[in-house]
This record gives structure tokens, C-alpha cells and sequence, in this order.
């Protein structure tokens, strides 16, 4: 048998392909495992994709504002089969790009389906791959409620949706957290209608209560309604339509729509590599890691979102890197309390750190302070005005302890906020920072001005501990 490698990796997402080529940095000989496309579903299916589409969509939407300017005349014609293409050689490019970059790092790369027969030995078409270490970084795939009628044509998944090349009048989308907000946002800026049904109280529950409130009340105006508190009940046929059955308050209720678009989450993917068999613990179905990344069996390895964590590209491709350089020694713990966090809408909005309904749970006392877009020179230039910056500030320590921005190009945004907290920084620090002009993240620091004397374009808005949002 042929000497075993450092380690073999499951998976070619952002998790695995990024703890291969980090291994190969550090000299280390690996092969990637990948049954599909290198890239995983966000490369594929996921990221790319989707906001490849919503840059055109976020053109179209430009379009119709201009009609109603008078910037342009007639609203121009859209071809969703076009966008797909786009879509397609986007994608394509990628994938091919990262196939190369494997190669030139001598990252060898295997396809097929993988399983784990023993410690150190990955299975993959029949072939033994033996290694001193192993890497399972098999992501996640969609979860779908066990609702009566959700395997009728025209219940379509995220990967099915990305594939439609007519564009309908009208689409439900069951959820209404982050996945659900994107594709709303795609297919009403193109001018279908869109319904989210979402069972809790609130959509966007992961973000700040204030800004999922705003942001929410926008939604409307833009051809998409909101029913929240709802339980399906069953999928069934109307005609060309498909119509959803729930009741809201116990009373019944339907929607009916061209298509349904399943956007209810995401669980971690392993069943087949027989991690039952070999006894790997796993937890809330999920693979359990220590604070290295290490399972419970010595020498495997579990990254992104396979263990369950925070279920984010970026964190995925972050413990690929960590779950490594873990193993090439010395140890240090993965550390994920700064997370930043992203919802490509129109507007978008970005996060890191503590809510203030989170901060108001810890007990220990806190002051936010908010800046509305609506005096951002930038915002008010490209029309989207109507976004808020929030900065919640550690009354103890006087650090940063959370950011929360909506508004045009905030994700971009988001990389500062997300520093200034990794750092440990004050909103002096930030208040002592020159920013460009005429910028969005002139108001991260306007925000930050109304925790010391006071915004200098705005009144200031400064908010308690135990205030009432």
C-alpha cells in the first residue's frame, strides 16, 4: 500500500478547497475528494450564483426607478434565460479557475463519493486513500418540513429556482430568514409577485429586531407580502397554480402562486461517509467538534457547516484554514466570536457582533446609538436613503460590542465593523478615523459620534439599557 498522506479532505467547498491549498502552503501533501463541481454548493448553487443574479436584478430595479424619473423613457424588456446564462459563464469561470489553482498547488483531486471504512483510510470508488489525517468538509444541503404536497412539481429548492428560464408572475416562498429574503428581492425587483410565509413572529430573525422591522415595512411597496405566524397545513394544486393551505391565528388561510420556492434551512450533510458506523460523536445532528475542529476520533477533522456552527462561507473557509493549521501544529483554538454576517437585499444589510435584543440578555448595561441614511449625502445620490446604521457600545469596557448597518453597499462595509470589534476597539477609535467623502461609512462613524458628543450631520439618537425599541 501506497505511503499514506498528511490528510485527505471530503469535500471541495469553501471549507475544504481552502484547507487544501492552506496545506499545501504549508507543504503538506493532501488530496480533495469532491463527488460534484469543485466549489461546493456556494460556488454552485449558492453565493455566486444568487448574487450574480441579483446585480442584474438590482439593474433592473435602477430601471424602473429611472422610468419613474424620467430618466428613462419606457421600462426596457428582461430575459431571465439571459441571466441565467450570465449566471452560468460566472460560475463556469470559477470553477474553472479553482480546478487550475488546485492543480498548480499539487493539490491532487479525486472525484467521486467518499466514505471513512477506519481512521486514516478514505474510501472513494472502491480505492483506499490512506492518511495521517482526515478533514470532513461536507457542508450542509436543504431542509424540507414534512408538509403534505412539497414533492408536487413546482415545489422548487434553491437549486432548482437558480434554473428556471421564465420568469413567473408569482412565487411563495416558504421562510423568511436570509435565503428567502435574497430570492425575494431577485424576483420581485423583475416584477413577480412575490409571498413569504414565515411560521415565526418576525421575518429575518437573526438580525437586529429594529432593523428586520424596518427593513420589513419596505417590502410591500415592493410587490411582496408578508404573512408571519403562519402553519402550513398542505401543498396542493390550482389549476396551472399550486396554492398553500395554512392557518394564521387559527383561522385558515391561502396563498396561490405560479411556483413555491422551499427556502426553510439547511442541515449538515454526512450520512453517507459513515460517521455512525465509526462512532464520530454527533450532537443536534450535527458533527461535534472541540475548539480545534477535532471530532471525537483522533486525527478526523469537521469544518464548516457539517459541525453545525455558524452555517457561513466565510466561516467555513475560515475553519478550513484553522482545522490545518491545527494539524501541522502548533494548536490554537478556532475562534468564531466575531462573526460578520450578510443579507444581499435591496437594501442590504450586515451585521457583527450583538444585537441589542442579544445585549439586552447578557444583563450588563449598554448604549446604542443609530444614523439614518436619510442624511447620507452618498445614500440620498444613489437613491436608497431609507437604510440605518447602529452601533451598540459595551458600557463597561466602552468597546464595541455590535454593528449593524441596511443600506445600499453595506456588505462592503461590514469588513470595518467587523475589524473594529476583532480589535477590541471604542467608538472613539472609530469617531478618530477620517472616512472618505461622500461615503456610506461616513455614517458608521456618524453613528459612532452619538456614543461621545454627538453626531455632526443628524441629531443624536442614543438609546439605554431597558428601553423600550
Amino acid at each position: 500500500m501506497s505511503e499514506a498522506l498528511d490528510m485527505v479532505i471530503i469535500g471541495a467547498g469553501p471549507g475544504g478547497y481552502v484547507a487544501a491549498l492552506r496545506a499545501r502552503q504549508l507543504g503538506l501533501t493532501v488530496s480533495l475528494v469532491e463527488k460534484g463541481p469543485l466549489g461546493g454548493v456556494c460556488l454552485n448553487r449558492g453565493c455566486i450564483p444568487t448574487k450574480a443574479l441579483l446585480a442584474d436584478a438590482d439593474g433592473y430595479r435602477w430601471a424602473r426607478g429611472a422610468v419613474k424619473e424620467g430618466i428613462l423613457q419606457t421600462l426596457p424588456g428582461i430575459s431571465l434565460k439571459a441571466m441565467i446564462k450570465r449566471k452560468d459563464a460566472v460560475v463556469d469561470r470559477l470553477v474553472g479557475g479553482l480546478g487550475k489553482l488546485l492543480a498548480e498547488s499539487g493539490v491532487e483531486i479525486v472525484s467521486g463519493t467518499a466514505a471513512i471504512s477506519e481512521p486514516g483510510v478514505v474510501v472513494v470508488s472502491g480505492k483506499p486513500i490512506r492518511a495521517r489525517n482526515i478533514i470532513i468538509a461536507t457542508g450542509s444541503r436543504p431542509w424540507v418540513p414534512p408538509i403534505p404536497g412539497a414533492d408536487l412539481p413546482g415545489v422548487l429548492s434553491t437549486r432548482e429556482i437558480l434554473s428556471l428560464e421564465t420568469l413567473p408572475q408569482s412565487l411563495i416562498i416558504v421562510g423568511g430568514g436570509i435565503i428567502g429574503q435574497e430570492f425575494a428581492s431577485l424576483f420581485s425587483a423583475l416584477g413577480c409577485h412575490v409571498t413569504i410565509l414565515e411560521a415565526l413572529d418576525r421575518i429575518l430573525t437573526e438580525v437586529d429586531a429594529e432593523l428586520a422591522k424596518r427593513f420589513a415595512s419596505l417590502l410591500p411597496g415592493r410587490g411582496i407580502s408578508i404573512e408571519t405566524g403562519v402553519r402550513i397545513t398542505r401543498i396542493e394544486p390550482a389549476g396551472s397554480q399550486l396554492r398553500v393551505v395554512f392557518e394564521k391565528k387559527n383561522k385558515g388561510k391561502t396563498a396561490q402562486a405560479d411556483f413555491i420556492l422551499m427556502a426553510t434551512g439547511r442541515r449538515p450533510n454526512f450520512e453517507e461517509l459513515g460517521v455512525t458506523k465509526l462512532g464520530i460523536a454527533v450532537e443536534n445532528s450535527a458533527i461535534k467538534v472541540d475548539g480545534f475542529l477535532a471530532t471525537s476520533i483522533p486525527g478526523i477533522y469537521a469544518i464548516g457547516d457539517v459541525t453545525g456552527r455558524k452555517m457561513l462561507a466565510h466561516v467555513a473557509s475560515y475553519h478550513g484554514e484553522a482545522a490545518v493549521e491545527n494539524i501541522a501544529g502548533p494548536l490554537k483554538p478556532a475562534d468564531e466570536s466575531v462573526v460578520p454576517a450578510c443579507v444581499f437585499t435591496s437594501p442590504q444589510i450586515a451585521w457583527v457582533g450583538l444585537t441589542e435584543e442579544q445585549a439586552v440578555q447578557t444583563g450588563r448595561p449598554f448604549r446604542t446609538s443609530t444614523f439614518s441614511l436619510a442624511a447620507s449625502g452618498k445614500a440620498l445620490a444613489e437613491g436608497e436613503s431609507r437604510g440605518i446604521i447602529k452601533v451598540i457600545e459595551d458600557c463597561r469596557t466602552r468597546r464595541l460590542a455590535g454593528v449593524h448597518l441596511m443600506g445600499p453597499h453595506v456588505s462592503e462595509l461590514i469588513g470595518e465593523a467587523t475589524l473594529a470589534l476583532a480589535k477590541g476597539m471604542s467608538a472613539s477609535d472609530l469617531c478618530q478615523t477620517i472616512h472618505a467623502h461622500p461615503t456610506i461609512s461616513e455614517a458608521l462613524r456618524e453613528a459612532a459620534l452619538g456614543l461621545r458628543d454627538g453626531p455632526i450631520h443628524a441629531p443624536s439618537r442614543i438609546r439605554t439599557l431597558g428601553e423600550v425599541l
